[in-house]
């Protein structure tokens, strides 16, 4: 259950009153979700979600998360943006937590994702690469590649018994030590453009299918979740992304999926030569990141948290099939 800080009616009411919204109809928690406190609240102008900023995201992004989904969906990318308080702040206090009143977006996020779902998908990350491309702001990636080698270090304690742990670990140093010699540099504004320079902008960072809502014809109306979201190459993001929606839930590969939401991204935002050769690289650097973060929070589970923890060798599973692909037309 992802409702961690309570909030009663009152306590509602009073941070609602900031706004033109309306009254307040009803207000209920949302179960999913494994960060922050979230509930759907009803007014007399619309629906929209009450998010909670836990511990476990960093109170000095939030105005950057803000700003880029305001500026997503202010160019119409189905983003959750903001709704701005009076004095035009996107942002409050509710029980000492960081909050923010956003859009609700319509839809569901597919439970059992087909082909037609991939399709959706892949055409609507290559959008809001494009829609989001000027966002002028920077955030650093803090789960990108310079972080792994401190997120391997955090693990190694509570690995010392379990030896499957530690066997993952060790794997992962080897790891680490390849993608970080072939990873590519980031490249100065002037570089941009020109010939084996790989683009980079605002990006999503966790494109999984439940941040992805979807109609019952299996169309993207909205995209979630950008707590995650940063400044690093598009070609990550899609990795990222193939990694979710290219797998079965236990880590097995599914090619046809994996084609099916490189292609419709590539007819709407076409990758050059450089992104396609770069794939197999961060497919492999993105499997290890989330790896590496299911095995922190195994390792590091209170049993009385409500929360289960995701499973590791999921993702590892997929580490072990990239390593196998030598070229990146061969997701196609």
């Amino acid at each position: 259950m992802a409702v961690f800080t309570p909030v009663s009616l009152e306590d509602a009411r009073a941070y609602l009153s900031a706004y033109d919204i309306g009254e307040l109809i009803h207000l209920e928690g949302i179960e999913e979700g494994v960060s922050n406190t979230n509930f759907k609240v009803e007014t007399t102008s619309g629906l929209y979600a009450l998010t909670l900023f836990e511990a476990a995201t960093p109170e000095d992004s939030l105005p950057w998360f803000m700003d880029y989904t305001l500026y997503l969906d202010r160019k119409g990318y189905p983003a959750p943006g903001p709704a701005l308080k009076r004095d035009g702040q996107s942002l409050g206090r509710i029980n000492g937590k960081p909050c923010a009143l956003i859009k609700w977006l319509p839809g569901r996020w597919p439970r059992n994702p087909d082909t037609r779902h991939a399709a959706s998908a892949g055409e609507y990350l290559a959008k809001l690469h494009l829609m989001g491309g000027d966002f002028p702001q920077v955030r650093e990636n803090t789960m990108g590649i310079a972080h792994w080698a401190g997120l391997i270090d955090r693990c190694e304690p509570r690995a010392a018994t379990s030896p499957r742990a530690q066997e993952m670990l060790a794997d992962f140093r080897e790891e680490l030590a390849f993608l970080q010699a072939q990873w590519p540099q980031p490249s100065s504004s002037e570089a941009v453009g020109q010939k084996n320079v790989l683009p980079k902008g605002a990006i999503h960072a966790d494109y999984f299918t439940d941040n992805v809502l979807m109609n019952d014809d299996g169309i993207v109306t909205g995209v979630i979740d950008y707590y995650y979201a940063c400044t690093d190459f598009y070609a990550y993001d899609l990795a990222v992304s193939l990694n979710a929606w290219g797998f079965t839930p236990g880590g097995q590969p599914q090619p046809q999926m994996i084609s099916t939401f490189i292609k419709a991204y590539h007819e709407t935002r076409p990758l050059s030569e450089a992104e396609i050769n770069a794939l197999p690289l961060f497919a492999r650097g993105s499997a290890v990141r989330f790896t590496l973060t299911r095995l922190y929070d195994l390792l590091n589970h209170d049993p009385s948290w409500v929360v289960k923890p995701k499973d590791p060798e999921a993702f590892y599973r997929r580490l072990d099939y990239h390593r196998g692909i030598k070229t990146g037309h061969t997701y196609f």
